[in-house]
């Protein structure tokens, strides 16, 4: 049965071990390669959500293009930037948080930059050294670990710059330095809680592709839901946007229900639009190639993961309308509630036009409408 993805839990999704048969990447890669497919439009399922981009942009570019030039100056670094820089990092951070302050706004492109630059050690063909080697991959991650619950401590005396000498966790400072000062305890503990998940979702995937065995769907998605890193940029909304939510309204299920649903249509989107330069990079281990195994082609798995983007925003709809309902009676926590909902909305919608324009991705495409036709 194809995978469906509902509320917090992931019931119908295939749990049984992939056949030997096509048990290994080689054997699905052979099945692929060459598969011409047509990606449905995406963006006219959220075309009615909001899209904009912060107007200090260019200034923003600057910003980043200074720290990749600061970065570039580090041994073997500059295929890496090329690479970052082709990402246009102040676009998805410009249209992710274009409400926010500029201040605020650069530092969280700093820690956009140190995602991307994190994800590049970790999992990159190009350019990680640790990516077949799992001793070193869970050395570097348990350092990740310790800078980041050293770094978000109020307590910490330590000199941030005294804390780690590796160039790519050291780009995360400036962003540990404006949360821990910005930020109560609740909203730290919970980026930090994110990042952690983040790491270790990450090990995870790792975990399998060590051990040359594709993953079920299920386990896929439950390991997504971490790796993507979606969950470490909604955990910014208030610190973007100089809000502070109760600990009953994050605990609420409907708020639960929103950043799920987000993460799926994040997520899901990005496995989608990824998925020509993941098998050119004859990676498979992602939603659409495993969904082809259930499914019989690379088309039908296709249509179904649409689907689940789909599905995944009438569920987002369904919640916020629930949760603002449920606030009505008090207009500024309601319009505060109402910002963190927007919040994730841009997320969704950055993300989508991000990747469509991307050199990450090498799409080079500006529109969707009537499908996006691609040979992988």
């Amino acid at each position: 049965m194809a995978a469906t993805i509902q509320g917090n839990e992931r019931p119908g999704l295939n749990t049984q071990p992939i056949p030997f048969s096509v048990n290994t990447r080689e054997q699905l890669l052979l099945d692929i390669r060459g598969s011409r497919v047509m990606i449905p439009d995406l963006q006219s399922m959220i075309s009615h959500w909001p899209q904009r981009t912060h107007t200090e942009i260019e200034r923003l570019d600057e910003y980043v293009q200074k720290a990749l030039t600061d970065f570039s100056s580090l041994p073997n670094n500059e295929a890496r930037v090329r690479r970052l820089k082709a990402t246009n990092v102040a676009f998805i951070a410009a249209t992710w948080w274009p409400y926010a302050s500029y201040k605020a706004l650069e530092v969280l492109t700093s820690l956009s930059l140190w995602l991307f630059a994190w994800d590049d050690e970790t999992d990159s063909l190009e350019f990680s050294a640790v990516i077949d080697d799992w001793d070193k991959a869970s050395a570097f991650r348990q350092r990740t670990i310790n800078y980041l619950q050293q770094s978000l401590s109020k307590n910490s005396k330590s000199n941030l710059s005294n804390l780690s000498t590796d160039p790519i966790n050291a780009l995360f400072g400036p962003v540990a330095e404006a949360i821990s000062e910005s930020c109560d305890d609740r909203q730290i503990s919970t980026f930090l809680d994110e990042l952690l998940f983040y790491v270790n979702m990450c090990g995870e995937e790792q975990k399998l592709q060590v051990a040359h065995r594709l993953p079920t769907v299920e386990e896929y998605v439950r390991l997504r839901l971490g790796s993507g890193a979606v969950r470490v940029c909604l955990a910014t909304t208030e610190y973007a946007y100089g809000i502070t939510l109760s600990r009953k309204i994050m605990d609420d299920e409907a708020m639960k229900q929103i950043w799920h649903e987000a993460n799926i249509i994040i997520h899901t989107t990005n496995d989608i639009l990824s998925v020509k330069k993941e098998v050119a990079q004859s990676q498979v281990d992602s939603l659409v190639p495993l969904l082809s195994l259930e499914l019989g082609s690379m088309q039908a798995a296709m249509n179904h993961a649409a689907d689940i983007v789909r599905s995944s925003i009438q569920r987002f709809e369904i919640a916020a309308a629930e949760i603002l309902e449920r606030y009505s009676t008090t207009p500024k926590v309601q319009e505060d509630i109402r910002k963190s909902i927007d919040a994730c909305k841009y997320a969704c919608t950055s993300n989508l036009n991000w990747s469509l324009v991307s050199g990450r991705y090498k799409l080079d495409c500006q529109s969707m409408e009537g499908g996006l036709y691609i040979t992988l």
